[in-house]
Parts: structure tokens; sequence; C-alpha cells
């Protein structure tokens, strides 16, 4: 049995196909999932350090975060967190979201702006503020 495909609906199917392939490569532009290298700086103290991050996709609105830092340059510090996605603006995300580190620190909170390249956040707790802020790893 041979069957014949119709032109029209031939050129119905690759418009689909190419839409569909178009849409999903613009909802992955801002997909953070990877390694980031940079520094974060405290407002409140002035300390600061090298700060890398491993962001892995959770869903469309969440990412978990492994942040690996250090301290005094030589103290080394390691916690996760979830960020949300609050706002997509297209070629940039901005994410927040909240990490409790102990009674010693307690709660930090994170406010982020992000692209495929560059991670900007502000941090506040109980007893200081800061920022990171990280670039991609190529």
């Amino acid at each position: 049995m041979i069957v014949r495909t119709r032109p029209a609906s031939a050129w119905l199917l690759a418009c689909f196909t190419l839409v569909a392939a178009t849409g999903s490569h613009a909802a992955m532009a801002t997909d953070l999932s990877g390694c980031w290298r940079g520094s974060w700086t405290s407002c409140s103290t002035g300390h600061d350090g090298p700060l890398e991050a491993s962001f892995a996709r959770c869903d469309e609105t969440h990412y978990a975060v492994e942040f690996r830092g250090r301290f005094f340059r030589f103290i080394p510090f390691r916690y996760s967190v979830t960020l949300e996605v609050v706002e997509d603006r297209g070629d940039e995300v901005v994410l927040a979201g909240s990490s409790f580190l102990g009674r010693l620190f307690g709660t930090f909170t994170y406010r982020a702006e992000a692209d495929g390249c560059a991670f900007h956040a502000t941090y506040h707790s109980k007893t200081d503020s800061g920022t990171f802020d990280l670039r991609r790893n190529l």
C-alpha cells in the first residue's frame, strides 16, 4: 500500500516542527544550569572571597544551587539553596530564595538577576548583607 502525502499537509507539518523547535530553543535561552565562578562581598563587614556555584534546573521555575567559597581566604564554606524564577524577562530571569544556615548565621534571603553569562545576587540576613557576582564557566 502506498501512502501519498499532500503537499499542503507536508508544508504544515514542516512549519509546525519549525515553530516547535524554535519555541523550545527560546525557552532554554535563560537556562542557568552548569558551573559558575566569581566572588562574594559583604557590604556589612567588607569581607570578600572567591565563590563557585553549581546550578541544576529542577523544573521551569526552580534551580537547586550549591554555593562553595572561602571566608577569610582559607575557611571553606558550602551550602545549598533552591532559587525560584519570580520573573522571566526573556533574555534575563529574576530569582529569589532563602536558606537557613544554622543558629549561628540564621536565615539568608537572596534576590538575583541572571542571563546566560552573568549572575548578580544580593543577600540579606539578620547580621549581614552583601553581593554575589558570578560568570558562567566556559
